[in-house]
C-alpha cells in the first residue's frame, strides 16, 4: 500500500471592530500515512488542528485586547523590549525542541 503525506490547515479572519481583524491559521502535517490509515489519521490531525485554531484565536484576541488597551506605539515598544527574550526561546526552540 501506498503512504501518504497528509496536511490539514484551519485559517479565518475575523473583524475585531473599528477596521481591526485578527488572523488566525493553523497547519499540521503528517508524513508517510499508509493509505488504509488516512481515515483516521485524517480525522485525528483534523481534531487537532481544530484545537490548535481555537487556542491560537484566543491568543490573537489577547493580543489584540492589548494593543487596544495599550495603543500600538507602547505595543511595539514592550515587543521591542522583548527581543531578547523572544530570541532566546527561538534559539532554545530550535536547540531543544522546548522554548523552556
Amino acid at each position: 500500500m501506498s503512504k501518504l503525506d497528509i496536511t490539514v490547515g484551519r485559517d479565518m479572519t475575523i473583524n475585531t471592530g473599528n477596521y481591526s481583524s485578527i488572523k488566525p491559521n493553523v497547519s499540521i502535517t503528517i508524513k508517510d500515512v499508509d493509505g488504509k490509515d488516512f481515515q483516521k489519521a485524517y480525522e485525528d490531525i483534523s481534531n487537532l488542528a481544530d484545537a490548535m485554531f481555537g487556542l491560537e484565536t484566543l491568543k490573537l484576541a489577547e493580543e489584540m485586547q492589548t494593543i487596544k488597551a495599550k495603543g500600538p506605539v507602547e505595543y511595539f515598544e514592550m515587543l521591542n523590549n522583548a527581543k531578547e527574550v523572544i530570541r532566546g526561546q527561538l534559539e532554545r526552540f530550535s536547540t531543544t525542541g522546548s522554548i523552556e
